[in-house]
């Protein structure tokens, strides 16, 4: 009697096709869900990182009963004369090389040996202080935003068109230096900035009405329509009249493709919600001082002044929107949709015209 044989049927190759093929599907299938929930979960990081900056700004404020100024020079003479405290400089440091909002706030988001380690009577491009070694290479993961790649430390090659002596803006050479880019921004509010075109696709009624007085976000002592100006003016909770729930605190900054959103650095340091968010992304054929608005990841090559977003505008790499920060210390998802015109109230102290949020 002969054995059984149990012959075993193999996989033909259409079947090994067909296998493969609906495998593939599967995978299609499943990669945008994984990918939509981890730039959920970034969004989500990058929220949080946007509230606690908010509520350090505010503990700054239980503390001083002031918000600090977005730039801090001594004193004004310094801004005009050749000068910051301490060693003769440029006046190019003047404007550029003194201390932000940023440092006030640093001993407030558990950055206190960091911000001990700085010497805030010097400017921050003094290389006889011990300021660039507390500045330069530094990276503060926390503050970065996880969407984007391209946050973190940035090139100061990015100054180096500028006319400005090599290393008097922020510490160290422009050839080889980095330092700590600015992933969020306080609001200015509707300020226009110098040089700048009327943003597309909005209807201005009435005429003017997102330009309130200020120099590029509040530079020096002209002071702003938001919660920050960019100079040396400071503002208290009491200043917003509008309601802390419905003003703009701080929000989202793409450092790579905005040439003076840096940490350490003192010149238009301020967002503004003259354009709307994103706005490099919904007009990408918009231009500024004559560059288009998007398509620049690296400013390395860029020549000074040459900023290609409408740079003072809140911007993400967050699919639809951007995270904002209330006066209140509430955080929230802004839409690209948002209405212009609510937009712009919103990033007003007190304008009078008190909007809300939108529903989310």
């Amino acid at each position: 009697m002969r054995p059984l044989i149990v012959r075993r049927r193999a996989f033909t190759l259409v079947e090994l096709l067909v296998v493969i093929a609906i495998i593939g599907i599967l995978i299609a299938l499943l990669l945008p869900a994984i990918q939509a929930a981890r730039e959920s979960a970034r969004r989500t990081q990058c929220i949080n990182n946007i509230k606690q900056l908010a509520l350090s700004l505010i503990n700054y404020h239980s503390a001083n009963k002031t918000f600090p100024a977005g730039s801090g020079c001594p004193a004004p003479s310094d801004y005009t004369g050749t000068k910051v405290t301490g060693a003769p400089y440029p006046n190019c440091t003047a404007i550029y090389g003194c201390h932000n909002w940023f440092t006030k706030s640093m001993p407030f988001i558990e950055e206190r040996s960091q911000y001990a380690a700085m010497d805030l009577t010097r400017g921050t491009a003094d290389v006889s202080s011990r300021n660039p070694s507390a500045i330069l290479n530094r990276k503060f993961m926390k503050l970065t935003c996880p969407s984007d790649a391209f946050a973190g430390l940035q090139p100061h090659t990015r100054f180096s068109g500028s006319g400005c002596a090599d290393g008097s803006i922020i510490a160290g050479p422009f050839a080889t230096s980095l330092s700590m880019g600015a992933s969020y921004e306080p609001c200015g509010g509707p300020v226009q900035p110098a040089g700048s075109n009327d943003p597309q696709g909005i209807a201005f009624d009435p005429p003017g009405f997102n330009c309130q007085p200020g120099r590029n976000g509040g530079e020096q002592g002209t002071g702003s329509p938001g919660m920050f100006a960019a100079g040396f003016k400071a503002y208290r909770i009491k200043d917003c009249s509008d309601g802390t729930s419905n003003t703009f605190l701080i929000g989202e900054q793409l450092p790579a493709i905005s040439l003076h959103h840096m940490m350490f650095h003192s010149h238009q340091i301020v967002g503004s919600v003259y354009y709307p968010p994103n706005y490099h992304v919904i007009w990408p054929n918009a231009v500024y001082n004559g560059m288009p608005t998007r398509g620049i990841r690296n400013q390395a090559d860029y020549p000074f002044n040459n900023s290609t977003d409408a740079s003072s505008g809140f911007k993400s790499e967050h699919r639809g929107g951007l995270n904002m920060a209330m006066v209140d210390g509430s955080a929230r998802f802004i839409a690209d949709s948002i209405d212009y015109r609510v937009w712009v109230f919103l990033g007003a102290r007190a304008d009078g015209r008190t909007v809300q949020l939108p529903a989310q």
